[in-house]
């Protein structure tokens, strides 16, 4: 326990540091009842602070820096299975060299509006070029991760980290014209999932994103099990895990919610063709519940050198190089990412006028539940979820027929397959009509029930050769 000291009218404190050994601080606090008060609170407060950095380092370590508590700080990250590579590379690359040094305790807002000052106009060695602002504020949300976890272990009194536009600059694209380009036009879409120029897993895996807006992570984690076609009046897949290509893991999806995707009436034609044939002629077996949806083929899964016995799940990298290096130059299209296939499902499902409030607070970008009903998928607001993606007017060729899934929901009707709760084995054929038939709704006469999809237009001419 620490005590004051008064030496003349001046008051002085005793305290131990982190190695153990006695201190005398003065305080600048005169020899009074109010002056002894307040030497009492900072002899406290100190020894707390003390005492919280012999439990995050080892007594004897020297001082806690920014250094030697973000050394801490990533290796309980590491732990918990959170990205720490990409944080340890911004704080070593951009913050560490200039704070890296100062006792944690020490570190004010200034010293951060230098830092990002600092970031902000000086040329990065590796390009020669400014750093994009989403790049600066990427540096600064590491920043603040750390102060705060910093004030939690009672290492600090107060995170430094209270920045604003006005320090850090505007949030935009460092190119602000690349973002209208990242998109696919709806008739590139169709030959995506249509043309036989790109193999057919490769389809189904890029259908999955163009046609329910999925993530890359989040549609490599599916399998048949979470793909329920009997729910009417469409499919649903069931978005509760993704994977991680940096930490190769399977975990939950970015915002931590599990999703329930509508699935579209060509994306339920597309997988129905998919689980009776092209699954099995990939993977040479039939597949199964457990399956992923779309796996690696045995070829690309026994080129894997790192990963050679894990399951064959295709990771962000694969999935964005055979895009980039094959099918892209195959089509001989401009440059577009991979990434930007769910980009393009939510301009073109808004483009054939659904609701942007039902897409993406209950398809793309659902939040963690608020409410005890928002876990049910059943009634009125599941049809009209349905309704507002079943809007999507994107059609796919299917041995050389234009397609679309019959209406009534993922299976319906009369078939031979067993019936099950979850998975696709209850799958119903497709049925091919000529587009020249404009009488053509895309139901069974036998359902007189009209289904949300029915009276879509199919949105180009056909005449092109796949």
């Amino acid at each position: 326990m620490g005590s004051i000291i008064a030496r003349g009218s001046k008051l002085y404190a005793k305290v131990k540091n982190t190695a153990g050994a006695w201190e005398r601080v003065a305080t600048g606090h005169d020899d009074t009842p109010e002056g002894r008060r307040a030497v009492k609170a900072w002899i406290a407060k100190t020894e707390r602070r003390i005492e919280a950095e012999q439990i995050v380092g080892a007594p004897g370590d020297g001082p806690m820096t920014v250094r030697r508590y973000a050394a801490t700080w990533l290796d309980e990250r590491r732990k918990l299975g959170l990205d720490w590579k990409l944080d340890s590379g911004r704080l070593e690359r951009h913050a560490l060299p200039v704070i890296g040094d100062m006792l944690i305790a020490d570190v004010r807002t200034r010293h951060l509006i230098e830092l990002v000052t600092k970031i902000r106009t000086t040329p990065s060695t590796e390009t020669d070029e400014l750093l994009a602002p989403r790049t600066v504020y990427n540096i600064y949300s590491v920043l603040s991760a750390l102060f705060r976890d910093a004030k939690l272990a009672d290492l600090i009194e107060q995170s430094p980290c209270c920045l604003t536009e006005r320090q850090l600059g505007p949030k935009r694209d460092k190119d602000p014209e690349w973002r209208a380009g990242a998109v696919f036009t709806r008739g590139e879409v169709e030959t995506i999932i249509s043309s036989t120029k790109i193999p057919h897993d490769r389809r189904v895996a890029y259908a999955i994103e163009l046609l329910a807006g999925l993530r890359p992570g989040e549609s490599a984690a599916l399998r048949w099990r979470h793909y329920d076609a009997n729910m009417v009046p469409l499919g649903k897949l069931l978005v509760a895990s993704a994977y991680s290509s940096k930490r190769n893991v399977v975990k939950s999806t970015k915002t931590n919610v599990v999703k329930h995707v509508p699935v579209h009436p060509t994306l339920a034609a597309i997988l129905a063709e998919w689980w009776r044939s092209g699954w099995a002629a990939m993977t040479g077996r039939a597949p199964e519940l457990d399956d992923l949806i779309v796996p690696m083929s045995p070829k690309d899964a026994a080129q894997r050198r790192l990963r050679a016995d894990d399951e064959p799940i295709r990771t962000h990298y694969f999935s964005a190089r055979r895009w980039r290096e094959e099918d892209l130059p195959a089509l001989g299209w401009r440059h577009r990412t991979h990434y930007d296939m769910r980009a393009t499902f939510i301009s073109l499902v808004l483009e054939d006028g659904a609701d942007p409030h039902v897409i993406e607070s209950r398809v793309t970008h659902t939040k963690k539940s608020r409410s005890a009903f928002d876990g049910y998928v059943r009634g009125g607001q599941w049809a009209l979820t349905c309704a507002e993606v079943a809007k999507l007017k994107v059609a796919c060729v299917l041995d050389n027929a234009i397609v679309l899934p019959i209406a009534g929901g993922g299976s319906g009707g009369n078939h031979d397959e067993p019936k099950s709760s979850l998975g696709p084995p209850v799958v119903q054929p497709t049925k091919t009509r000529d587009v020249s038939d404009a009488s053509w709704s895309g139901r069974r006469d036998s359902n007189p029930r009209r289904q949300p999809w029915q009276g879509c237009t199919l949105p180009l001419s056909y005449s092109r050769k796949w």
